[in-house]
């Protein structure tokens, strides 16, 4: 029963008392300009990227309805022959991640007839939601949708890492719900439950793990027409066949987890194209990523520390011997199991857990049950407040 009563009194004041210092400490770091570097650069990194990054079996090939086509940086006159034997291989859609915002010559014609014959065309555009004026839209000659954004959204599009999309954004649809829209709308149907909510992406692989085509392999009589039959085809800018893009920087490349570099400074790793692919596959498969909610991560992590502490505070207790030495073993053994267990939990579960509040609360653990111990002597000696703790005691035994 004094066990019980301790828990629920001493170790609960404890444990609240060091996540008021992990929140005090975290306004130190966010809002002090030379912890900015260290700031920013966690924000941009979750421990799943660890599973992306060493432990995906990159080697799978996805067998589904998405193929990609390079559109490289062909003319649009090309690309409208190169759109009419696509077409003649009848695929269901025919998704297009390029716009034309502007008519260049009398060759926009063949595009112009080539979206007016068929009716299995995605257009995209790109959408500023913040200053609708600076949308980029595809001309009006091509096609008056205006919907289906290409949007994908990170803390910025230039430097951060690509981890969620919206399928909807009020009235507007995402380019790959207007796909899903178009080939199988019982898909869709289940799409509007997510309807103006972030969706985490699941990625599967870069360009390697998906069916794809170079303009000229297409073109090329011999091409097989059945391979396209019934598909969601993807055309987009993937680089220029043959040549290496290790070192080139192209506008239309995005930062994922699949990075081969965790943090610092690095290449973009995807083209847009191929995270389209990414969450298609998602959607069709529905495989989806749930993401644990920051409330239900604090309401985790308090609970677990919570019950860490009467092992912390019976080392403690028993000398410094037996705290700094056990339990910093504790304390290393513990955070590895941790990142083991989120990465078990991503993996088969596709749950996706921020471990960082409890990590931090973890690892400082011996730090805040010293410090606990001090305020209670100041609140004790300074403040003459009537304390009783066993922290204050001389007599340690239970």
């Amino acid at each position: 029963m004094k066990r019980i009563k301790r828990f629920f009194t001493e170790y609960l004041l404890l444990n609240c008392f060091i996540f008021v210092c992990v929140w005090l400490l975290s306004l130190l770091v966010l809002n002090t300009s030379f912890f900015d570097p260290f700031a920013e650069a966690f924000r941009d990194f979750t421990i799943t990227d660890i599973y992306y990054n060493r432990i995906k079996d990159r080697n799978e090939i996805y067998k589904g309805p998405v193929v990609i086509i390079n559109a490289e940086n062909k003319s649009r006159k090309e690309l409208a022959y190169l759109l009419q034997i696509v077409q003649e291989s009848h695929p269901k859609v025919i998704a297009l991640d390029i716009i034309f915002p502007d008519r260049k010559n009398d060759d926009d014609s063949l595009l112009h007839n080539m979206f007016r014959k068929y009716d299995n065309f995605i257009l995209p555009s790109f959408l500023n939601f913040e200053q609708p004026e600076l949308s980029v839209y595809n001309h009006s000659y091509f096609t008056s949708e205006k919907s289906n954004y290409i949007n994908l959204e990170g803390n910025n599009k230039e430097t951060a890492t690509i981890r969620y999309y919206y399928p909807f954004n009020g009235q507007q649809e995402a380019f790959t719900t207007g796909i899903i829209k178009k080939y199988d709308n019982a898909v869709y149907q289940k799409l509007l439950s997510r309807k103006n909510k972030p969706v985490e992406i699941h990625y599967y692989g870069n360009l390697a793990n998906f069916s794809y085509y170079n303009y000229d392999e297409v073109m090329d009589p011999g091409f097989k027409a059945e391979t396209l039959t019934g598909k969601i085809v993807l055309l987009g800018y993937l680089g220029m066949p043959g040549s290496s893009n290790g070192y080139r920087i192209d506008e239309d490349m995005i930062f994922t987890p699949l990075n081969e570099k965790l943090s610092g400074r690095s290449y973009p790793d995807m083209y847009g194209c191929i995270a389209h692919a990414n969450i298609l596959r998602m959607i069709l498969e529905e495989d989806y990523i749930r993401v644990v909610s920051p409330f239900l991560g604090f309401l985790i992590s308090f609970l677990f520390i919570w019950l860490m502490l009467p092992l912390f505070c019976g080392l403690f207790f028993k000398g410094d011997i037996w705290f700094n030495g056990l339990g910093t073993g504790v304390q290393l053994a513990g955070s590895i199991l941790l990142v083991f267990a989120v990465i078990v939990v991503y993996r088969h579960l596709d749950t996706k857990f921020d471990p960082g509040l409890l990590l931090a609360c973890f690892v400082l653990l011996p730090t805040f049950i010293n410090l606990y111990e001090v305020f209670l002597l100041f609140l004790r000696h300074k403040l003459k407040l009537p304390i009783h703790s066993r922290f204050l005691n001389k007599d340690h035994n239970d």
